[in-house]
């Protein structure tokens, strides 16, 4: 008797063969010939067919499904919370590795994909909702989805949403209505937001606005508590240092209850002495920040010198400056492309430029960390200045 031996030769390719034999699975499928399957599902009256073995391999639910109901190759399984097309289109993904998904189907397939724990339908379901087109009419819908399901790619688009439409977003009628988890989010996804201030007003008046809702119900109630037991979670996302002192005394002081007596005092002291940077467009639309460097007043009466002088072709101001002996205070956040980080740096000469975070290089000197407003361009047409008074930069 001849030894067994393993077979590989040039003609013999194994992901051909893999390929093959795995579209005869799926040919088999499609004919959906009894003969050749093992468990048999009947939604509205109509019948599936598939096999158990890859079934339970992919999905838990499936798994303990079918280990407590299997009984005979005959026996058929009831699926009575999913129409018999949505969940033919399941198992054609389960199958194929593709399926036909729609804004009509897509929120019964998340379901299915949750319900039965297939991780690569869910990461097709989340990639497809992350390619919608988002708008107010169907943002707190989407919003509900990605926290009731794991949706990570749509999380994201849903907060580039926010952040590009604050303003308008914190005045929609459903912003009052958000949970507490979703107002966590929100605020965590804007730390960065343009105008903080406006932010935190908007939340404030959130939490009011559920307080009040629970003084109805309850004589003996204390609003202030109330206030503070909803904003203790999400205060600490708030950046009080770098909102403009003006508004720390007219509105944040008068909400002490929410701080403790050495808390708000560090968030007062911190706000004094900051030196603000205004760069704005052809249009008017703002890009703002705070100096945070070694030798703020001298880089201040650098870039004031610059205040009628546009940004130039070479995009950056000609100062021609030293750069400041001392490490830069400000550590470089990001380097996606994609990502909404600025700076205000000095250039490998010395020059002053506004660089986006994939731009700036070893040799340049960041002097402040920028927030740009909705719709602002940087263009050879930019001017930039420093406030005297940081309440002439809202």
């Amino acid at each position: 008797m001849s030894a067994g031996f393993f077979w590989r030769s040039e003609q013999m390719d194994a992901k051909q063969n893999l390929y093959e034999m795995e579209m005869e699975c799926i040919k088999a499928f499609k004919a959906q010939d009894p003969d050749d399957f093992d468990v048999v599902f009947e939604i509205d009256g109509k019948k599936l067919y598939a096999d158990k073995c890859k079934l339970c391999r992919l999905s838990p639910t499936f798994k303990s499904m079918l280990s407590e109901r299997w009984t005979s190759k005959n026996a058929v399984i009831e699926i009575k919370d999913y129409s018999f097309q949505d969940f033919k289109t399941f198992l054609t993904f389960i199958y194929c590795g593709e399926c036909f998904l729609s804004d009509a189907n897509i929120f019964d397939m998340v379901d299915i994909a949750e319900f039965y724990g297939v991780p690569a339908f869910q990461r097709a379901c989340d990639y497809y909702l992350s390619k919608m087109k988002v708008t107010f009419d169907n943002f707190f819908q989407l919003l509900e989805l990605s926290n009731k399901y794991t949706m990570i790619q749509m999380k994201k688009v849903l907060e580039f949403f926010i952040c590009n439409n604050l303003a308008a977003f914190i005045k929609s009628e459903n912003f009052l209505n958000l949970e507490k988890s979703d107002m966590k989010d929100v605020v965590a996804a804007n730390q960065k937001a343009f105008r903080l201030e406006q932010v935190f007003e908007a939340v404030y008046k959130w939490a009011e606005f559920r307080a009040l809702k629970k003084q109805e119900s309850d004589g003996n109630f204390n609003l202030n508590d109330a206030i503070k037991e909803e904003l203790t979670d999400i205060l600490p996302f708030f950046k009080f240092q770098e909102m403009n002192i003006q508004f720390l005394i007219k509105f944040v002081v008068k909400k002490s209850f929410l701080f403790s007596g050495d808390k708000l005092s560090d968030i007062l002291w911190s706000a004094r002495g900051k030196v603000y940077v205004k760069i704005f467009d052809a249009n008017n639309k703002i890009m703002k920040g705070i100096l945070n460097c070694p030798d703020m007043n001298k880089i201040g009466e650098v870039i004031q010198s610059q205040k009628n002088i546009i940004y130039g072709s070479r995009y950056s101001w000609k100062t021609r400056q030293v750069k400041p002996s001392a490490p830069s205070k400000i550590i470089k956040k990001s380097t996606s492309a994609f990502a909404s980080e600025w700076y205000l740096i000095y250039d490998g000469i010395g020059d002053l430029a506004v660089k986006h975070g994939t731009k700036v290089e070893d040799d340049h000197y960041i002097l402040a960390e920028m927030y740009a407003e909705n719709g602002f361009y940087l263009t050879p047409k930019c001017k930039i200045e420093i406030l005297s008074d940081p309440v002439e930069l809202f």
